[in-house]
């Protein structure tokens, strides 16, 4: 009897502590939801929700089109609880490479908020320093003949072609062939490496400076590429050796005495082949 009864109340004993911990566990969980409820209806008001958008540093670039956009991307929540305009929760990282990506214009961004409510995107502008266009023109000396239907697309100084440009009469920016695929060109780099990049700009600017004229450059295969001179003249060089020593090989091919007498800009050039190491070739036109 005795031991019918103490079994008895220690059932009893574990039962009500049993219910006393799920007692617990559900007033845990009730003011887990009250707290989670408390700070989603606060995440939800007004007064730290972004509503607007202000921009810095906008040329062509628009705060109307931006703002639209920013406004688009953070719609929506968080697991249906928090809203991502919210001005201490939204994803701050994500929109600045969404803007990047829509308006491949824009070289850096910032972003800010302002007064819990409007976000400020500050923003610097890529600046066209020249031309990629999809035709590339076919050249047999002074008969050498460019494209009038090529689309061409501004590239920025690390060779990022950002956006399609109009129309130009003329040289008024230096071109670039090939390398890129037609279909897709805007965010799209002609060369890859933008250290290679500026090591072919930076051959171009030493032919500049040594008269040459320079205003076209067409990509080959293997790494090769062709200068085409303002007169049909090409300048055949590649990227395996150093373009340093190119432009340097180039300087002294000029000063030698075959060359001197006539002004860089004036000479009959057919081509000149800095293919082949400190072994130089050229062949001049007949006058």
């Amino acid at each position: 009897m005795i031991t019918q009864s103490s079994s008895h109340l220690r059932k009893e004993y574990l039962k009500q502590k049993r219910n006393r911990k799920l007692a617990r566990y559900a007033l845990f969980f009730l003011i887990f939801v009250f707290f989670l409820s408390l700070i989603s209806y606060l995440a939800h008001r007004p007064s730290i929700r972004i509503s607007k958008i202000e921009l810095l540093g906008g040329v062509l670039i628009t705060e109307p089109d931006v703002s639209v956009k920013s406004l688009e991307y953070l719609q929506g929540s968080y697991l249906w609880l928090f809203p991502k305009n919210n001005v201490l929760l939204y994803p701050r990282a994500k929109l600045e490479n969404y803007l990047k990506e829509t308006f491949k214009r824009i070289l850096t961004i910032d972003i800010s908020s302002k007064d819990f409510n409007i976000l400020v995107i500050d923003i610097t502008e890529r600046k066209p320093v020249a031309l990629w266009c999809d035709e590339v023109p076919t050249y047999a000396g002074e008969a050498g003949s460019e494209p009038t239907t090529a689309n061409c697309y501004f590239m920025d100084s690390n060779g990022t072609i950002f956006t399609e440009a109009p129309q130009f009469s003329g040289d008024a920016y230096f071109k670039y062939y090939g390398l890129v695929a037609t279909s897709t060109p805007i965010g799209s780099h002609y060369i890859a490496s933008s250290t290679e990049f500026i090591a072919v700009s930076d051959f171009i600017e030493t032919a500049r400076s040594l008269s040459l004229q320079p205003i076209h450059l067409i990509a080959k295969d293997g790494g090769e590429f062709s200068l085409v001179l303002a007169n049909g003249g090409q300048i055949y060089f590649d990227t395996k050796e150093s373009l340093t020593l190119a432009g340097q090989n180039l300087e002294a091919l000029l000063r030698t005495p075959a060359l001197s007498a006539t002004p860089p800009d004036k000479l009959p050039i057919d081509y000149i082949d800095l293919r082949y190491g400190n072994k130089l070739f050229y062949k001049l036109r007949t006058q």
